[in-house]
């Protein structure tokens, strides 16, 4: 299975998103719908090589962004915000346990973190999209 897939079934995994279940019932890869309660995992342009080996061997990154389209309001804003929060501290976590996405043959999870806060980065009156940038970092031999 590809990068994106397993970082996908990680985030999945997430303890507290069955909390937020409301807010986020569905998932997907690369689309957002514009309905509200739907997010998305979305690549993110990012150089994949971090560190190259003379045998051939790297540290690559998978650089994303968690996606959601949300119902905009005072009380939708606050939970919205939480949920970043509470997400952000959890791929913390989970780097700091080495809980990390499931890879094989040749790639080896190293981390996993949050690059930005949860943010507003679109607003169309009633409905936005909120977003969180993140990092998965991963060793491939060659």
């Amino acid at each position: 299975m590809s990068v994106a897939v397993q970082v996908k079934k990680f985030i999945e995994t997430c303890p507290f998103l069955e909390e937020f279940e409301n807010l986020f019932p569905s998932v997907s890869i690369n689309k957002l719908d514009e309905s509200p309660t739907m997010y998305s995992i979305e690549e993110t342009p990012a150089e994949p090589i971090v560190k190259r080996y003379a045998n051939g061997d790297s540290v690559r990154q998978y650089v994303f962004s968690l996606c959601s389209c949300e119902l905009y309001g005072a009380v939708e804003n606050e939970k919205t915000s939480e949920f970043y929060e509470r997400f952000s501290d959890w791929l913390e976590d989970c780097t700091r346990k080495n809980v990390l996405p499931e890879l094989s043959g040749q790639l080896q999870s190293k981390s996993i973190r949050a690059t930005t806060n949860g943010y507003l980065y679109d607003n169309q009156s009633s409905i936005c999209q909120y977003r969180i940038q993140c990092q998965f970092l991963y060793f491939k031999r060659r």
